[in-house]
Formats: structure tokens, C-alpha cells, sequence
């Protein structure tokens, strides 16, 4: 799919399919280098056949000569089958060495006027018959692209899911090391270790209390797209397809930032390559582009909120299943009730309804203004042009959103789950969670008096004491993850001898 000068644009790939009518056959053809394929999986050594996306052209007999049908998938062999020699009118090079991943084959394609059979044409969505006549389901080139690139939610909510792994790796590591090591301490007293330091718990306790959280997210998100999958539903696959975007862009971000902040927590060892940091940190910085550009899908999660937002205060179809959105939208766009705004108890902050409903109101807020602005910018910038002055406040409203989702679905997991000590450790890393986030953007808050001065003061006072809380308890709840030796490896992180360990990998 990807070409030298388009990546996420895929509508505007250059490279063309055009129907020869008279020997019933495709033509691929790359008009110039910035379309030649790119970053293509497996190309360089290993490939055969490869799922070609172009610019289905047919011929017409009217003034234009032909007619671009928009953007298909062909099957388009590479190389022979039983050689392995490159095929005619191909070329494939290597795309050279790359920040991580290099154990992944990846090449370059350029087709030269290469010939495919009719049926090699993925038809799908649509299909061309024996008279060069186009017939499909599907009554527009966008609809039509729409479905084609709906397949790529698979590969969406598996960076999702797998950068939780990694998230869950890197911080296995970090906390077993920071528990580990011992560094200072009061006079003519033992060394304490370094997770007793309240630097240390800021930087990796809400990180912790996030893994969880993904965790559970990700999960439901699996399960909605294996019923996806099942159904078929349309409602279910639009939804299937904005959660995927907006998880796979929100986590992948996040445990980017993060196995940096667990290096750092790492000191020198943290360094070292044998305790994993560095390739972690190369291998996954991609998951942040492939799959879909993060800051892309993030502005794919904001298009259907306001798609949304507009069936329900401009009429017509209401169709989605973000319930707070659907029905009670309004009460979170009221105004901030002046008592409950100077409410600091630990059990009022500490309660789910509080929390979710502060995330919500965030993104009710977020949304409705944006909207605003959007209306006001498109009369004289223009759709597009109003879409860009709007950009970060875009990308903002997608980010809150996928927050409110993922706390519900963490709050859904604690309030279910079955045993009474684990659902108290859940419920205290949940409030974590819950509490830092709302902490890291108090200022929205203040600035429209959600959240009185005492009160965000009693925030932060009690997301300290809940990171020394989820401290008390790291052990177990890395120990949860439930990471065998073999994959965390790091000798750092193992839970005994790790300085044997260690001292004798480097030959002692």
C-alpha cells in the first residue's frame, strides 16, 4: 500500500492498474519514483506474491479515454515460485537499514507495464467484467475505499494490544530493578531502595496504574472485534473502527514516552543493551506510523465524534453506542455545580461517578466547542482550512475521549471482578489512574471552575499518597503480568540473583 511519497494519503497513491480489454488483463505500471512501493513487508528477500493497491484505470470511449475508478487491491507475483528469480518488469531493492525491526524484510517496489490476469483483481468491494463494464456494491469511490481500508482494524488492535505488552515489559523491568536497588538513606541507616523515593513513584507508579488500565481496555476491544468479525454488524464495525484508532494511536504513544522514562528510572543499567531498553524503545517506536499515523487516527476518532455530535443536536439518525454521549451529553455541558466543584473528601475523589464523570464532562466540553469554532472558521477558511486552524484542539478531543473509555472500562473490570482483595488492589490502581490524569490537566478543570483550588490541591495530595499505596503493592501486581524469565530477560528484572545474573553475562 505504502509509496514513496504517500503514506497516509492513501487516496492519492499514483500507482495504476489499467484494464487492457483485449487481452483481458491488468497492466501495473509506476509513472515515477515517488510511487514506487515502499516499507513493503517481506519484498526485499523473502516474497512471492504481493497484494498490489492501485488506481484501478478502464478505458471509456468518451473524451476523457478513460476513468479512474479509485483505489484497488490486486494479486501481483514478485518473483518465480520455484527460482525465487525476480519476475519481468519488476524491480526490488531493500530499503536499507532502520532504527529497529531490521529482523523485518523490508523492500521497494517499481512495476514496468507488468501484466496480471482480470481475476487477479481482489473484487470484493468491486469487480470488472470480461467488456472492461464496473459493477460493485458500493455506489462511491469513497465507500468503496472506506470498506477496503476497514480490513486494516485488525492490524490496529493488534499494536494496540501488543504495545500493551511491551508497556507491561518495560515496566516488569523498571519496578523490579527500582525494588532492587538500594541508593542513600537516613545517617548510619541500611540504603533504601529507590521505589521508596517519591520521585521514583511518580515516575512509574501512574505508569503502572495506566498498564492496567490499557490492559483492560485492550481486551474489550479485542472481544468487540472478534464479534465484529462474527456479525458483521455496521454499527459495530464503525465503532470496532474508531476504538481501534483511537487505542492503537493513544497506547502506542504513551508506552513510547514511557520505556524512555523507564530507562531514565534505570540509571546506567537502564543503559546497558542486555536489560532491553534500547531495542524495546527502536523496536516499538514504529507502532506510533504503521497501521495508520497516530496523529492521523487520532483525527479520524475526532471526525466520528463530531459526525455524532451533529446527528444528535441537528437531527436526523442517532446511531452510536458512546452511551454518554447518545444520552446524557447534556448534563455533562451544564454548568459545574458549585458545590460538588469544592468537594475534597478522599471518598468523594475516590468514587467512579466523580471520576468518570469529570473525563466526560472534559470531552462534552471539548467537543462542543470545537464544534463552534469549526463552524465559525469554515465560512471563511473553508472546511479544510478551518479543519487545520482546529487541529490540536482536535487531537485533544480525540485523546479525552479514548481516556473516558478506557477509565470505564477499567472501572467495569474492577466493580467485576470476583475476588475481594485483588478488586481492592484493582479499585486503588484504578483511582491512580483516574486521579493523575485528572492532576496532568488540572488547568482545564480550573479554567471553567470544575474543580475549586482546594479541591485540586486535594487531587494532588491524594494521587501522592495512592502512588505510595500502589508502591506498597508493586511487586504483586508486576508479578501479575505473569512474564516468564525468558521473555523479560533482562537481567535486572529477574526476581532473584539478578546481580549473578547480570555480572555473568558479561563474562565475571
Amino acid at each position: 500500500m505504502t509509496e514513496l511519497h504517500h503514506g497516509s494519503n492513501v487516496q492519492g497513491l499514483q500507482t495504476t492498474a489499467t484494464f487492457d480489454p483485449i487481452t483481458d488483463e491488468f497492466i501495473i505500471n509506476t509513472p515515477n519514483d515517488g510511487a514506487i512501493k515502499w516499507w513493503i513487508g517481506n519484498a526485499a528477500v523473502h516474497g512471492k506474491i504481493a497484494s498490489v493497491f492501485a488506481k484501478l484505470i478502464l478505458p471509456t470511449h468518451d473524451s476523457k479515454g478513460v476513468s479512474d475508478m479509485g483505489v484497488h487491491a490486486f494479486i501481483v507475483p514478485i518473483r518465480d515460485l520455484k527460482t525465487h528469480q525476480t519476475l519481468p518488469g519488476i524491480e526490488i531493492h531493500d530499503c536499507g537499514h532502520k532504527v529497529g525491526l531490521n529482523g523485518v524484510d523490508n523492500g521497494a517496489l517499481r512495476f514496468h507495464s507488468v501484466r496480471i490476469p482480470r481475476e487477479n483483481l481482489l473484487n470484493r468491494f468491486g469487480d470488472v467484467s470480461r467488456d472492461g463494464k464496473y459493477t460493485s456494491s458500493l455506489p462511491t469511490i469513497n465507500k468503496r475505499f472506506a470498506a477496503t481500508l476497514g480490513e486494516l482494524v485488525g492490524g490496529r488492535v493488534g499494536l494496540a494490544y501488543s504495545s500493551v505488552s511491551v508497556l507491561k515489559l518495560a515496566a516488569t523491568i523498571a519496578i523490579r530493578y527500582s525494588l532492587l536497588r538500594q541508593q542513600f538513606g537516613p545517617p548510619k541507616q541500611p540504603e533504601v531502595s529507590i521505589l521508596d523515593y517519591q520521585s521514583q513513584q511518580h515516575k512509574l507508579m501512574p505508569m503502572l496504574a495506566s498498564t492496567y488500565a490499557f490492559h483492560f481496555a485492550t481486551v474489550h476491544l479485542v472481544e468487540k472485534y472478534a464479534e465484529m468479525k462474527k456479525s458483521h454488524d455496521e454499527q459495530l464495525v464503525a465503532d470496532v473502527h474508531a476504538l481501534s484508532a483511537g487505542l492503537k494511536a493513544y497506547v502506542t504513544s504513551y508506552t513510547a514516552k514511557s520505556l524512555s522514562i523507564c530507562r531514565e528510572a534505570c540509571g546506567g543499567h537502564g543503559y546497558a543493551a542486555v536489560n532491553r531498553f534500547g531495542i524495546l524503545r527502536n523496536d516499538h517506536d514504529i507502532f506510533q506510523t504503521f497501521e495508520g499515523d497516530n496523529t492521523v487516527l487520532l483525527q479520524q476518532v475526532a471526525g466520528d465524534l463530531l459526525k455524532q455530535y451533529k446527528e444528535k443536536f441537528q437531527g436526523g439518525t442517532f446511531m452510536v453506542t458512546w452511551n454518554y454521549l447518545k444520552e446524557s451529553m447534556n448534563t455533562y455541558l451544564s454548568q459545574p455545580n458549585p458545590v460538588t466543584a469544592r468537594w475534597e473528601s478522599a471518598d468523594h475523589l475516590r468514587d467512579p461517578k466523580f471520576q468518570l464523570d469529570a473525563f466526560r464532562y472534559r470531552t462534552s466540553r471539548l467537543l462542543q466547542s470545537v464544534a463552534v469554532r469549526l463552524r465559525k472558521h469554515s465560512k471563511t477558511l473553508g472546511s479544510f482550512g478551518a479543519w487545520n486552524r482546529c487541529l490540536n484542539h482536535l487531537l485533544t478531543l480525540a485523546e479525552s475521549h479514548i481516556e473516558s473509555v478506557i477509565l470505564a472500562k477499567f472501572i467495569e473490570a474492577v466493580e467485576s471482578c470476583p475476588d475481594a482483595s485483588s478488586r481492592a488492589a484493582l479499585k486503588l490502581v484504578c483511582d491512580l489512574y483516574a486521579l493523575d490524569r485528572i492532576w496532568k490537566d488540572i488547568g482545564t478543570y480550573r479554567n471553567v471552575d470544575y474543580v475549586a483550588p482546594n479541591k485540586a490541591k486535594a487531587i494532588h495530595k491524594l494521587t501522592e499518597y495512592l502512588s505510595f499505596q500502589v508502591r506498597n503493592i508493586a511487586t504483586e501486581l508486576v508479578d501479575a503480568f505473569d512474564l516468564p524469565d525468558q521473555v523479560t530477560r533482562a537481567p535486572i528484572a529477574m526476581k532473584s540473583d539478578a546481580y549473578a545474573q547480570y555480572t555473568q553475562y558479561v563474562g565475571f
